[in-house]
């Protein structure tokens, strides 16, 4: 991850073509190194889901089998659903309303008469500003209320949510300081890429690992 991090913030400011046409085009290099990173996590939640199921209440069982759902959701997003892969035509409605012609949620918009106008951008809206600000509850709110309030903690717990520990926020607070290096908008195709294998690389060793043990809860 952080050859990969590097290497994009380099060609970035060395050779730009590089960087935008091989580096982080689409079916590129990055953008299948985050499509694995999700699966993993995916996995990883399903994995659990079904060997804690004996042990953990429902609430738990469900949140990780939500989990994994989300991150299958970004998996298929990532790539289209696989339309660049099988090759099936758009629905009209994506051919309509997203900005690129393909099948998926991420790119739509809508307001302005065509892809170029400004309107309501599901990308910059959700998938930018939304879930960056959610990031930042996650990376540096939630592990504070967490050691400071027992109500949070307990929540958090039941909701089997994984919290990062100190040195996962001190590297994606060092990969988001990078990734301001790089002069053009695809920057934040490194950025998805890296914070994806950190958020992969907390839930095998989150602040609150002891909650993924086989630990019988009272039901």
């Amino acid at each position: 991850m952080t050859i990969t991090v590097l290497a994009g913030v380099y060609y970035s400011r060395t050779d730009l073509a590089f960087f935008e046409g091989k580096l982080v085009v689409e079916d590129g290099i990055v953008e299948y190194l985050t499509v694995l990173a999700l699966f993993m996590c995916a996995f990883l939640c399903f994995y659990r889901a079904s060997i804690l199921g004996p042990f953990k209440k429902n609430l738990f069982i469900i949140s990780l089998i939500g989990m994994g759902f989300v991150f299958v959701f970004g998996v298929g997003e990532e790539i289209s659903w696989g339309q660049r892969l099988i090759g099936f035509k758009t629905p009209e409605f994506f051919l309509k309303y997203n900005t690129q012609g393909e099948f998926n949620f991420h790119n739509l918009r809508f307001g302005g008469g065509t892809p170029t106008e400004k309107g309501f951008r599901v990308n910059r809206i959700i998938f930018g500003t939304g879930l960056g600000i959610a990031v930042a509850i996650y990376f540096l709110i939630l592990p504070v209320l967490y050691r400071k309030k027992e109500k949070v903690k307990i929540l958090i717990n039941r909701l089997a949510l994984p919290l990062p520990r100190n040195y996962h926020i001190l590297a994606y607070l060092i990969l988001f300081g990078l990734v301001q290096l790089i002069p053009t908008p695809k920057k934040g195709e490194i950025l998805e890429f890296g914070g994806c294998w950190i958020f992969l690389l907390m839930m095998f060793e989150p602040l609150n690992r002891e909650i993924f043990s086989r630990k019988l809860e009272k039901r």
